[in-house]
């Protein structure tokens, strides 16, 4: 019995080595878990850094966008005043020109009425010139804020698309830390609990064990085995009258009567009032009494093992049935029986 408790113990403790191991690969574990997971807390604080500058320079580039649309207006304006210019102007000198190409200056009447109207056809084609060249540049200068602002909405929208993403990316991965983590403690809590069990059966052995070699009845109150299977009918009453020294039980006819511990059978015959009675001592001035026995099977001063068979319940007469009569005492003097046995 000693040697398969060993055994138990020694499984058991590999078991709890073994979990413990674990326990320790897990701790380490969260812990490298909770430090991606800081990591990623970090990186989240600084991305909304990141995120309210970016609405600060979104809503520059709005601003900017309603100025440039602001020019783009000025500009159409100009234009349509230029446009418009330019076509008042080319209905003022076409029927000149065609004049010109007709007479070919032949109906002249002078040079200085040549002069003047060449002077007048240069400054008028000039002044065409100049506005044709006007309008190209504003149209060049509409073409171009045009272009600004496009590039800058396409900016925008490609910052704010990388931020929201890079956004999703880290709640995605705090999302699996966070259940990851949960998954660990879960696993923790069982091998925690796993643990604390074999850590309880462990100490349960260890106290089987030392009940098993411990001779001295003294560390085993509260674990004796009951002397035979029934039911009390007697109480313990040191103090009634008569005084109850014991406790009786009363049993479904001849029961086993076993040695509630080791030791030695120091008397084993009829004692008056008690009938067929067998007595045994356990050393340190403990003593076991079984009394009211149909037969006994033990003889005085044999050694006798814990659960040993020792006789048969008999005839109770106090409880007019069959039972035993049942006593321990310390130093001759009777104490509880049932603080002794096991619950």
């Amino acid at each position: 019995m000693a040697s398969k408790l060993k055994e138990e113990i020694k499984t058991s403790k590999s078991v709890a080595k073994k979990t413990k191991k674990e326990l320790l690969r897990l701790t380490r574990k969260e812990r490298s878990m909770f430090g991606e997971l800081a990591k990623i807390e970090d990186d989240i604080q600084d991305l909304q850094k990141k995120l309210f500058k970016q609405e600060d320079k979104l809503q520059n580039l709005n601003e900017q966008i309603k100025t440039t649309s602001q020019k783009h207006q000025v500009l159409q304006t100009e234009m349509d005043v230029i446009t418009s210019n330019l076509s008042k102007m080319l209905e003022a000198l076409w029927p000149v020109h065609t004049k010109r190409l007709e007479d070919k200056l032949g109906q002249m009447e002078g040079w200085e009425q040549a002069d003047r109207k060449f002077t007048w056809l240069s400054s008028l084609y000039s002044d065409a010139r100049t506005q044709l060249e006007k309008a190209e540049n504003q149209q060049k200068l509409i073409l171009k804020n045009l272009e600004e602002q496009r590039n800058l909405k396409n900016s925008e929208t490609e910052e704010l698309q990388e931020i929201n993403k890079t956004n999703d990316n880290l709640l995605e991965n705090k999302l699996a830390l966070l259940s990851g983590i949960r998954k660990i403690r879960a696993q923790k809590i069982s091998r925690e609990e796993e643990l604390k069990d074999i850590l309880t059966t462990i100490n349960k052995l260890n106290y089987k064990l030392k009940i098993l070699s411990s001779k001295k009845i003294a560390a085993h109150k509260g674990n004796l085995p009951w002397p035979v299977k029934g039911t009390k009918a007697v109480s313990f009453n040191p103090s009634a009258k008569p005084p109850v020294r014991g406790i009786g039980l009363k049993t479904a006819g001849n029961m086993d009567v076993k040695s509630i511990f080791w030791g030695k059978v120091v008397h084993n015959d009829t004692l008056r009032g008690f009938g067929r009675v067998v007595i045994i001592y356990h050393g340190y001035n403990y003593y076991s009494l079984y009394a009211y026995l149909s037969q006994s099977f033990v003889k005085l001063g044999q050694e006798v093992e814990k659960d040993e068979l020792i006789g048969k319940s008999g005839y109770y007469p106090g409880i007019k049935d069959t039972g035993l009569y049942f006593e321990l005492r310390f130093h001759q003097k009777p104490v509880n029986p049932l603080k002794w046995l096991a619950h």
